[in-house]
């Protein structure tokens, strides 16, 4: 509303200022009603730039026609860029004929040839750079618009795939986990009870693990915050012992204390995807896990003696990983190592 109000004060400023400077200077007869249509009409700026534009138009030219203004349609252009910033369109053909129009009866109606020529040349630039100018500003609006448009569809699609990443994360490692687990369990004797209990356990314990990451996750995506503390850095023992739990022989260095949230969730997915991988192609084998201090940030490896993924490649997961390191200005890389095995090694950018 304040906006509003000090749009109306400007346009009674720019008609006052009309008024003064091209209606009574000329000693002669001012006509009250014309004044006041050309008042008003400016005055309708705000509301109905269309309107407001014919009825100043008009009232400038029946004042320029009788002798009573000698307004270079000021009033009219101050009312016809509003129309080319808000409008724009076919507006601007009708207003081009509707200027034509004006100019050709101020020339009929006025004996002083020069006098006409000079006016209406300086009318033809005063609406014509009006509308330029009106027309510049409304393409800088829509183009700020689309900007902005787009910058929020690219955070939707960027928060989107952050949580499918997130839950492909999470459900892979777990049912990866499980699988292996309950794999195990089901090839123990039957009457090894205690064997039997330890796998079912391990089994529960990762699906509830797994859930609460789910929760976590997704509570985040309605709430618009995480309710709970994300996995990081402090996590990475529990996954070491669910890696170990499925047979896997690890061996874990950390050494970097508390990192922000983003860097710890990092490196706490990376160590969760490769443990994943080694669990899923190379139970059995034996893993290192090293997480360090470096010059690039914190520098992330786990590596394993193991066949490694078919083929030498692993999938989505891996996919995942780069983005979300690289998206934290870090580098990351994955493959087969020297000697065999299968190597993941990330450095999480940390200033």
């Amino acid at each position: 509303m304040d906006r509003l109000y000090r749009s109306v004060a400007v346009d009674a400023g720019v008609a006052a200022l009309c008024v003064v400077v091209f209606w009574l200077p000329l000693g002669g007869p001012v006509e009250p009603a014309l004044v006041g249509v050309l008042v008003l009409g400016v005055l309708l700026r705000s509301w109905f730039p269309v309107t407001a534009f014919g009825v100043t138009a008009v009232a400038t030219l029946v004042g320029a026609v009788s002798g009573l203004a000698q307004d270079p349609f000021i009033a009219a252009a101050w009312t016809l860029y509003r129309v080319a910033a808000t409008r724009g369109g076919p507006v601007k053909v009708v207003s081009a004929a509707l200027g034509t129009a004006v100019f050709v009866l101020v020339a009929v109606g006025t004996p002083d040839g020069e006098g006409v020529a000079r006016y209406v040349a300086v009318s033809v630039l005063v609406t014509v750079g009006a509308w330029r100018l009106g027309t510049a500003v409304r393409r800088e609006r829509e183009e700020a618009l689309r900007g902005a448009r787009a910058e929020r569809e690219q955070a939707v699609l960027a928060e989107r795939l952050r949580v499918v990443r997130e839950v492909h994360d999470v459900v892979s490692h777990s049912l990866g986990t499980i699988a292996v687990t309950a794999g195990v369990t089901a090839h123990v004797a039957g009457d090894d009870v205690e064997r039997l209990r330890d796998g079912l356990v391990r089994v529960e314990t990762t699906g509830r693990q797994a859930l609460d990451e789910l929760r976590t996750v997704l509570g985040a995506v309605r709430d618009g915050a995480a309710r709970e503390p994300v996995p990081g850095v402090a996590d990475l023992g529990a996954l070491v012992d669910r890696a170990r739990a499925a047979g896997v022989d690890v061996r874990a260095e950390v050494s970097v204390g508390d990192l922000p949230p983003t860097v710890g969730l990092a490196v706490y997915r990376v160590v969760q995807e490769g443990l994943t991988n080694v669990v899923r192609h190379a139970p059995g084998a034996r893993c290192e896990v090293a997480v360090t201090r470096s010059a690039g940030g914190v520098e992330v490896v786990v590596a394993d003696d193991g066949p490694g993924p078919v083929g030498g490649v692993a999938g989505q997961g891996l996919i995942g990983l780069r983005e979300r390191v690289e998206a934290l200005g870090g580098v990351f890389a994955a493959g087969p190592r020297d000697g065999g095995g299968f190597v993941v090694r990330a450095v999480v950018a940390h200033g």
